[in-house]
């Protein structure tokens, strides 16, 4: 009896290694696409992205319009 109690504890415990195993490949997986991700957005798109906002501010300047908030209506339009 002894030795199918050592048996079935091996068993259960290469179960185990093998469910952490891969457990561990998942977790790895998803940080490294979590990475690449991160990283793609952040050295890609984001200097694009201000790139373009700070064209789109320039040229607003030049043409001396302002882009902040509307003026407050005068009592005369309310």
């Amino acid at each position: 009896m002894s030795e199918k109690s050592t048996f079935e504890t091996v068993i259960k415990w290469t179960v185990v290694v093998i469910l952490a195993i891969v457990a561990l490949k998942l977790v790895f997986t998803v940080l490294g696409l979590a990475f690449f991700l991160g990283g793609f957005l952040l050295f890609r798109v984001l200097p694009l992205v201000l790139l373009v906002w700070l064209v789109s501010r320039a040229i607003a300047w030049f043409r001396g319009s302002s882009t902040t908030s509307p003026a407050a209506p005068d009592a005369t339009e309310i």
